[in-house]
Parts: structure tokens; sequence; C-alpha cells
């Protein structure tokens, strides 16, 4: 094995991590150090950045936050409320499935140093849900991990035409068009929260965050250049629906969104789409990452626009005392009921 060495990325070297998340098939903007940094202070959690590194080299890493649990349990998790995923980021000499055996080997070297730093940590329970770029996740599962999978909906902007829009979106782009919906950029987060907002109230839930998380990460998205939110409103002014976009310099991703249920049927979301669509197409972007992929009445909707269905990975790893205290909470939930 090759002389790697483990260790902890300071924050005075997050200018280095942002280098290799940006270089790397994995590499995310949910995985830049300021999204993390930001994400780790508003949650009040811990934030872990490891790096496998050759010399100077940082040939991989992997992003986390940690927290204490019930006062004893110590938890790790790659993603948190906003943020979809987190985890591994290895140097491009990983190419997806097309790894010749001396690309292998040297994945497989970073991939175990990693896990076992990580094992080496013995939290009670970990978690780490990768992106959809990390592909093989073989080097954990073979360690002892447990795999998890979820499903995203990626579409492909160059082949966007409206000469090739669904009869369902033609149906609903009419609607929209009847219905007057305008579309309008405007990044405000008391607007996007009061209509964010509202889909929870009128389930009687408390929302997962408040209005000053939006406040907070809208600020450094905007001071970033990587952020765009968008707003179809009725002429009378109501909002209709909102959608928070958010890039890096791989591909633009569907963030946020909140509708106004009353307003649901008049063909705004489909039209906030659409637009959406265009307007990224025109500006350079070749994919659109639209989530939805893990709940059965958002993926119905988003099928309107025939995306490929694209998986992404987790991996999980829990302790003796967590696993039983989880089996007990779960006989004593079967008893009550």
């Amino acid at each position: 094995m090759s002389d790697l060495s483990i260790r902890e990325i300071g924050r005075d070297e997050h200018k280095l991590w942002d280098e290799l998340v940006a270089s790397s098939p994995q590499g995310t903007i949910f995985h830049k150090s300021f999204w993390l940094n930001a994400n780790s202070e508003l949650f009040n959690q811990k934030l872990r950045i490891i790096g496998c590194f050759e010399g100077d080299s940082l040939l991989g890493g992997c992003s986390f936050f940690v927290r204490t649990s019930r006062g004893a349990f110590k938890m790790a998790t790659a993603s948190c409320t906003m943020t979809p995923y987190g985890g591994f980021v290895i140097s491009p000499f990983s190419n997806g499935g097309k790894k010749s055996q001396g690309q292998w080997i040297r994945y497989d070297e970073v991939m175990r140093s990693l896990c076992n730093a990580l094992s080496a940590e013995h939290f009670d329970y970990i978690q780490l849900v990768n992106s959809p770029g990390f592909t093989d996740i073989r080097p954990l599962t073979w360690g002892g991990w447990s795999d998890l999978v979820y499903y995203t909906y990626s579409l492909d902007l160059a082949s966007h035409d409206d000469a090739n829009a669904s009869k369902s979106v033609k149906y609903n782009l009419r609607k929209a068009n009847a219905n007057n919906i305008a579309i309008k950029q405007v990044l405000d987060a008391s607007l996007f929260y009061k209509l964010f907002s509202m889909t929870f109230e009128r389930q009687n839930i408390k929302p997962p965050v408040q209005e000053t998380y939006f406040k907070k990460m809208f600020d450094l998205l905007r001071d970033q250049g990587s952020c765009e939110m968008w707003v179809a409103e009725t002429p009378e002014g109501e909002k209709a629906c909102a959608y928070n976009i958010v890039w890096d310099n791989k591909r633009a991703y569907s963030w946020i969104a909140a509708t106004n249920t009353d307003l649901r049927l008049v063909g705004a979301n489909v039209m906030l789409d659409w637009e959406i669509f265009k307007h990224l197409k025109e500006n350079g972007f070749k994919e659109y990452n639209m989530f939805r992929g893990n709940l059965p009445q958002l993926t119905t909707y988003a099928t309107n626009f025939n995306p490929q269905l694209a998986p992404y990975y987790g991996v999980e790893k829990s302790s003796l005392r967590y696993n039983l205290l989880r089996g007990a909470s779960i006989a004593l939930q079967s008893i009550k009921q």
C-alpha cells in the first residue's frame, strides 16, 4: 500500500478541500466548505472533514456532522435537514465503473484508509448518504457497512425542447397561460418562508427550519453567486409556488420547493419548472438534478418531464449498544400499539 496518511482537515485548509470537491466526480455544492460550515452552525452540529493524503496531496476525504444523542450516543451523519447528501469525495483518478487495475488499487487504498479512520472513531451510529457521483460502495460493504439506496431524477438539459414536451406538460402550460400565471426571479427569504411554512401549518406540523435559516443561506449563496429563486404568481399577486435552485461547476439542483396547495391546480408548478429548464439550458448548464425520486407523489410529478432515474447510495454502521437500544425501543412501540 502507498504511504497514505489520514488526518483532520482544519478550517484553515478548507480551500484545499474545496479544490478537491470541484475536481471530483462526487463533489457537489453540498460538499463545499461554506455550505458545511453554515449548516454546522445553524443546526448546532460539529463539522468534521477527514482527509486521505499522500504527502501534501489530498486524494480523498469524507465530510460529516457529529452530535450526541440522549446524552450518551455518539452519532454522525453526512446529510442533515436541507442538505441531501455529503460523505465521500475522491480524487478524479477514480473514473466510475471504468477503472483500470491501477485506478482501482488506488481507489481501494484511499477508501480503506478512510473507512479505517471512521471505524476508529467508534461512533454508536454513523450514516453517510453520498452524492450520485459516488457509485462504488464496495469497499464499505466489504468492511461491514450496510447499504442504503435512494433515487433522484436527472434531466438532460440538452434534450429539453418545447417540441418534446409531454401531453401532460402541454396541458398544464396551456392551463397556466389561461390563468395568466407570471414567472419572475426574486431572492427573498421572507417571501419564500411564508410559502414554505404554509404546507406544514396545514398539516399541523412544525416547519423543519425557521425563516432565519433561509436568510442565512440566501445571503451565503448570493455571495457565492450560486442561487436563484423563481416564483409563479397569479394576476392578483398570490404566490402559487416558488423554487430555489443552486449549482456548482457540474450541474444545477432543485434545492427547495414550496407550493400554495390552494393553487396547485392552476398549472403554475409545471410552468415554473419549464421556464427554469429553458433558463438553465440557455445559460450553459447540461444537467439538472430534480431530486423527487424517493416519494411516490413527487415521482409522479417528475416523470412528466421524462427525466432519467438515477440511484445514489448511503451506508450505515451501528454499535451493539445502539442496536440493543433501538431493538428495545421498537419492541416497546409494538407493545403500546
